[in-house]
């Protein structure tokens, strides 16, 4: 069987057998892969810490008929910032489950791997929020999936001064051209902040402050959307919507 190396995250785990882990990665070069790692959940482990979720590590795997074998973990960075803050363990699942759902096995997606490792990382300074919206965007604007953000796109109307609705089949839409069908309504500072997102280089992040609504608005709106467009339930962001409904803010 052919073995091979793969510098990678650790974006999905689940328990397998009595002692084993299925775990989805994220490698540089080879993009996703499902692997198993046998005996990892026993205490004496070599495996333990380099397939723990969101770890960064290098890894040494065989290639099976169906499933490939991490015979090797290495970790490089285990994100202790990210484990160490509720809000960012959230907001880095949120990360990796978009990630998770937006692609498919063994496609090469070198740009969605260096933006993830990147805001792994930058989650260590950022709102944990705003870095899960601006990863989500910036994803979707790799992919190619992002609509227009400045005009209707229906009818070409400026969409700074007036009320929005975020539609699946056509985008952004403007009061007029809203079928008030599976749409999400924003308002202008929403959409502003979202072209800032857009905008802004991920290291310069920390210099955007939201207020509460314009949080909840532009999260619930790429949650709507992401879950339309892969046809996939985003789980960690579920947990976000509910966050904020017991603290008040929707």
């Amino acid at each position: 069987m052919a073995v091979y190396k793969a510098d990678a995250i650790v974006i999905r785990s689940r328990e397998y057998g009595e002692a084993d882990r299925l775990i989805t990665l994220f490698a540089r070069e080879k993009g996703k892969i499902a692997a198993l790692a046998k005996g990892v959940r026993k205490p004496t482990s070599s495996q333990r810490g380099g397939t723990q979720l969101f770890t960064y590590a290098d890894f040494l795997l065989y290639q099976g008929k169906s499933l490939d074998t991490i015979t090797q973990a290495q970790p490089r960075e285990s994100f202790l910032h990210i484990w160490n803050d509720f809000d960012r363990t959230l907001a880095a699942s949120g990360m990796v489950e978009l990630l998770d759902i937006s692609t498919t096995d063994k496609q090469p997606e070198p740009g969605l791997f260096t933006l993830t490792l990147s805001f792994l990382f930058m989650l260590k300074f950022l709102d944990p929020y705003i870095a899960l919206a601006g990863y989500a965007l910036k994803l979707l604007e790799l992919q190619g999936f992002l609509p227009p953000l400045d005009s209707c796109n229906n009818c070409g109307r400026d969409l700074a001064e007036e009320q929005v609705f975020f539609s699946i089949d056509s985008g952004f839409l403007c009061a007029l051209c809203h079928d008030k069908q599976a749409v999400k309504s924003l308002c202008p500072g929403s959409i502003a902040f979202m072209k800032q997102l857009t905008k802004v280089a991920p290291t310069k992040l920390d210099r955007l402050r939201w207020q509460q609504r314009i949080k909840e608005e532009i999260l619930s709106s790429l949650r709507f959307f992401c879950e339309a467009k892969f046809e996939r339930k985003l789980q960690a962001w579920r947990q976000i919507d509910e966050l904020f409904k017991r603290q008040g803010l929707t």
